[in-house]
């Protein structure tokens, strides 16, 4: 009885310790996706890190264009800042400023040309294009300026502004909770107690805020 041989295919034998070259191709690919996956949680957990709330300070440089005397010529305005982070990159913020005020007529003693105090607020909202640690952004506000004048017994109002205003910049975050932030501004007031016919006024002006996040 004659019985056929089957054919067993031979395998090359590996050498002890080697692995076969397609077992070494697929842990490669498998070691390169599980790094590629593990950067991108780190980069996206890093950028959610932010906290919401913000705490800044800052000083500034205002130049307002008026006719009118009794309206500061210029200010230097020194800030306190706070900030909330609401959602889709939109966030919106306070600014109280104390500033030094060069009024051209009606600053003590005499009502001549002189530095007084001014101080007010800003109240908008900022869009932040990007919410990594470069953050250039735009801004809208509704802004006021109250100029202090003092007097023999107490402390006076002067001329008081308010309107509406827009802004841009960029903030980096030189740690992960501190921020430096260069802002640039322009608003158009009205004149609240004004006695001339035009009562418009426009200013320029521009800010360096460090703010610690938490």
């Amino acid at each position: 009885m004659n019985v056929k041989r089957v054919g067993i295919p031979r395998v090359a034998p590996t050498k002890p310790g080697t692995m076969p070259p397609r077992m070494r191709t697929a842990l490669k690919l498998s070691l390169a996706l599980s790094l590629a996956v593990s950067s991108l949680h780190a980069s996206t957990a890093h950028a959610g890190s932010f906290a919401n709330r913000g705490l800044g300070l800052g000083i500034g440089f205002m130049k307002i264009f008026t006719d009118d005397a009794t309206v500061p010529d210029f200010s230097v305005p020194f800030w306190l800042e706070g900030s909330y982070y609401a959602e889709s990159g939109f966030d919106v913020y306070v600014r109280i400023p104390l500033a030094l005020a060069y009024l051209k007529v009606g600053a003590p003693p005499k009502g001549g040309a002189g530095f007084v105090f001014a101080t007010g607020g800003q109240f908008g909202m900022r869009y932040l294009f990007m919410e990594e640690s470069l953050r250039p952004f735009v801004s809208a506000h509704l802004s006021g300026i109250v100029v202090l004048q003092p007097t023999a017994m107490s402390i006076g109002v002067g001329s008081t502004l308010v309107g509406p205003g827009v802004g841009g910049g960029v903030e980096y975050f030189v740690a992960e909770s501190v921020s430096l932030q260069a802002r640039g501004y322009f608003d158009w007031f009205i004149g609240i107690n004004c006695g001339l016919s035009n009562c418009q006024r426009f200013s320029v002006g521009g800010t360096v805020t460090a703010s610690t996040y938490f």
